[in-house]
């Protein structure tokens, strides 16, 4: 599920699976439609079961159960099929008996581009799929529904008239210009802020659709279910180890889990450490080899020791860039880091700025 191949393979599957069944069944069968794994067909009633079993047969993961008519009607995706008393087939728009009738409601916080569209779409679905009512019909249907999910009668009647209008034009523009490529971006929806800033990039670059994310979701309302990941297996984050000898401390990025990385400052640790107490000269020409990192210079040059378990995680972002960033922003204002102060050299001057004013407590 999810994986982009998921439709081609299943419509795939899908044709074998016909195309094997079909081959051993003996009687001419009018028609069979198909969408993904939802056919129907036409069948004489002591044939149903006979060409059930041979669809079940082709594999045991892949199990079909049977709808028939019932009154001379059929639902079949959104459409109800209806035989007539001339053996012709009509179509309506069909609703399950279990469905809310609940749509994406006008009062709620989306965009009112994708209410509009929402409300667009299901008017489509009716006036398209309900070939056995009257326009009129078809008409008092929509009201009905979007007057129940807070649409106004004014605004009903502008997008009814506004579909019926587009699909009534049949002329087509013959312009030989090519259009400019279309650029995809999105913004959250903001009330007032989105609509306004949406108007101005669509004035200045025509060229560019754009797409709305609703920021108040069902995900607002409900206590997170996971359990917390726990500090030591968290990634992707900037961490401070204090020293357990001075007010100092070391400030670093990792991408793995922080318990692995604190690992390889414990092991580079404890190294050196037995190095020295087995071989103290050996130790001291081999120095330069031990200071990876500041935090190993700290160490060996002062004797410290780091509180490893004492380490806190300061920053989380699965961006390395903004990682990188947020590692030189604590660097510069930690003025007790063991930190080389070239590592903040990267460290854009507006940021400098304003960390500086910061640190100062300044306005």
């Amino acid at each position: 599920m999810g994986n982009p191949l998921s439709p081609a393979l299943a419509d795939l599957v899908m044709e074998t699976l016909l195309d094997h069944v079909l081959e051993g069944i003996d009687i001419p069968i009018p028609f069979l439609k198909k969408y993904v794994d939802d056919l129907i067909t036409a069948l004489p009633i002591d044939m149903i079961e006979h060409v059930r079993n041979a669809l079940n047969e082709f594999n045991s993961h892949i199990q079909f159960t049977c709808e028939m008519e019932n009154n001379n009607q059929l639902p079949y995706l959104d459409m109800l099929l209806i035989r007539t008393a001339q053996q012709k087939i009509v179509t309506d728009w069909y609703k399950k008996p279990v469905a809310s009738g609940r749509i994406l409601n006008y009062f709620s916080f989306h965009p009112l581009t994708q209410k509009l569209n929402t409300a667009t779409g299901f008017i489509g679905r009716v006036f398209k799929l309900s070939t056995c009512r009257s326009e009129n019909e078809k008409k008092e249907l929509v009201r009905d529904y979007l007057l129940n999910n807070n649409y106004s009668s004014s605004l009903i009647n502008r997008l009814i008239n506004r579909y019926i209008n587009k699909n009534t034009n049949t002329h087509e523009s013959n312009s030989s210009t090519h259009p400019e490529p279309k650029v995809y971006r999105s913004l959250h929806h903001v009330e007032k802020l989105t609509p306004a800033l949406a108007k101005v990039i669509n004035r200045n670059f025509p060229n560019v659709q754009l797409g709305f994310k609703c920021v108040k979701t069902n995900r607002l309302l409900f206590s997170k279910l996971k359990d917390a990941t726990p500090q030591l297996e968290k990634r992707n984050v900037i961490y401070r180890i204090p020293c357990a000898d001075c007010d100092c401390a070391y400030i670093g990025l990792t991408t793995q889990q922080l318990k692995n990385r604190l690992s390889g400052h414990r092991s580079l640790i404890n190294r050196y450490a037995d190095l020295k107490s087995s071989d103290p000269n050996r130790a001291t020409e081999r120095e330069e080899e031990f200071k990876k990192t500041a935090l190993m210079v700290h160490v060996i040059e002062n004797e410290h020791r780091f509180d490893l378990p004492g380490t806190k995680i300061l920053e989380q972002d699965n961006r390395l860039n903004a990682l990188q960033v947020l590692e030189m922003c604590h660097i510069f204002c930690d003025t007790k880091t063991v930190n080389y102060r070239t590592d903040t050299s990267n460290l854009s001057v507006v940021y400098s700025g304003l960390l500086h004013s910061i640190t100062n407590g300044e306005r």
